[in-house]
């Protein structure tokens, strides 16, 4: 008949030989804190509320900044054509001798003033003007309309003729008709005549109109 011998515990030291670890201890314990969970809680809460405050704000001063801008172009263009307006039809044709705009198309100014080229008279007999060998008379109808809400004023004499080789002033007086000079109150118009002496048969004109000096020169070939 066996003997049970049980099962031996853990060793028992004198206190004078107990391991550095001190005595076995059966198992691991974890604490709950409540005065720390309920630390941790309300620091949470508070991150999270100075999150939603500081996202708040940015978004105030993003929109604050953008609706200053708005108004500061208000105020420098009225119009808003710096903020992408359509331009007037023509006013971005006929801008440089390289590439001038067509006979048969409109160029406008920036005072909103329209210029069209109705007809070209070739070798024309003037009575003003004695013939010249060598040289012919050009007259150029042209059409003048105020598209802008200001009266604008016009001059013949800022028209010229010119090519790669040459350019001609006009010749003031030279016809009834004549375009002369005078304003346009916003939404008229009309016709009038310029006279050029030329080099007989010159090629490749164009009608060059000196705006002024607040304004960009417009080129239009002339046929």
């Amino acid at each position: 008949m066996g003997q049970y011998y049980p099962q031996p515990g853990p060793p028992i030291y004198p206190p004078e030989q107990a391991p550095e670890g001190g005595y076995y201890e059966e198992g691991d314990y974890e604490y709950y804190d409540d005065e720390y969970d309920d630390n941790g809680s309300g620091n949470s809460m508070l991150q999270t509320g100075l999150a939603f405050f500081t996202g708040g704000c940015l978004v105030f001063l993003c929109m604050s900044f953008c609706g200053l801008m708005l108004a500061i172009l208000w105020i420098i263009d009225p119009g808003g054509s710096g903020l992408g307006a359509t331009p007037i039809p023509g006013s971005d044709i006929g801008l440089s001798f390289e590439d001038p705009a067509f006979p048969d198309e409109s160029v406008v100014n920036e005072q909103g003033l329209q210029l069209t080229i109705l007809d070209v008279n070739r070798n024309a007999a003037l009575e003003t003007v004695p013939p010249v060998a060598g040289r012919e008379n050009i007259i150029v109808t042209i059409e003048l309309v105020n598209l802008g809400e200001d009266e604008v004023s016009f001059n013949e004499r800022i028209f010229f003729l010119l090519n790669d080789f040459d350019q001609y002033p006009i010749t003031p007086g030279a016809i009834t008709g004549a375009l002369g000079r005078g304003s346009l109150p916003p939404g008229d118009g009309l016709e009038g005549r310029l006279v050029f002496e030329v080099i007989e048969g010159e090629l490749n004109l164009i009608l060059l109109w000196e705006v002024g000096q607040d304004a960009q020169p417009r080129y239009i070939y002339l046929q």
